[in-house]
């Protein structure tokens, strides 16, 4: 076991591998600490940590045990932000793995040091807290103008190669059929429900058609007459709004099926 320093090139700095590797080299030596490896991260924040082979291989070494010391410039290099760095941080305590914060003048062997992260903690925290408000907010005002802003796209629906919501042709035809098809079979009293739709699904798999390659199921017929973004309207939380795409089922079909 041994001193491991870990460094991460991040592009909102722009603080250089080379000048992190030299504080760490410096600050062991003044406290007299064999280094035995300098890990180093230049891969994108945004991955997922296992996708991340620095951090991953830094996680590795904490779970064996075979370091007893991390030294990092900034907390925030163990992770893609403050509060990622943190969580880390903790994964460290819970393996007995002391970690050393040049930059915040953090050592997890301190007790001292507790208090500064727990400062750390809440300001993280807070900071997640805004982001997701902001977050919220933009979503909530999207939806008010009339655009889809959560979740993927309602079959029927995709995305074009500027990233707007658009019809996608064939499976439009499929959704008119069903309607259609499915009022036709409502016609005909002594079906039950559970037959209209057994039978609504043999003729789709008789027509060949898919729902995003794969036979439909019966639950796939219910999201599809139940669902009210093909005329025009879409919700959240519980309210509806208008929406701003073009639709795929006249509102008189779609009040038609769903009466039956």
């Amino acid at each position: 076991m041994g001193f491991v320093g870990f460094l991460r090139l991040d592009k909102k700095d722009n603080t250089s591998l080379s000048f992190q590797k030299k504080r760490i080299y410096a600050y062991a030596s003044l406290f007299e600490m064999d280094v035995i490896d300098i890990i180093t991260e230049t891969e994108s924040g945004s991955k997922s940590l296992d996708e991340r082979s620095g951090l991953s291989k830094l996680k590795r070494l904490v779970e064996v045990g075979e370091c007893d010391t991390i030294i990092v410039n900034k907390i925030d290099r163990l992770g893609r932000s403050l509060l990622n760095g943190l969580l880390f941080l903790r994964y460290c305590e819970d393996h007995n793995t002391r970690v050393i914060s040049i930059g915040e003048n953090i050592d997890t062997k301190n007790s001292q040091s507790k208090l500064l992260i727990n400062i750390l903690w809440s300001i993280a925290e807070h900071e997640r807290d805004m982001i997701k408000n902001r977050l919220e907010s933009g979503k909530q005002k999207r939806w008010e103008d009339g655009y889809k802003s959560y979740g993927k796209a309602s079959f029927g629906y995709k995305k074009n190669h500027k990233g707007e919501l658009v019809v996608d042709v064939e499976e439009s035809i499929i959704i008119q059929y069903i309607y259609k098809r499915y009022l036709s079979l409502s016609k005909m009293n002594h079906l039950t429900k559970t037959k209209r739709t057994q039978k609504l699904l043999k003729s789709l798999k008789q027509k060949g058609y898919k729902f995003r390659g794969k036979d439909f199921n019966w639950w796939n017929i219910k999201d599809i007459i139940s669902n009210s973004f093909y005329v025009g309207l879409m919700k959240l939380k519980g309210a509806e709004t208008k929406h701003n795409y073009e639709t795929i089922v006249s509102k008189r079909l779609y009040n038609l099926v769903n009466c039956v």
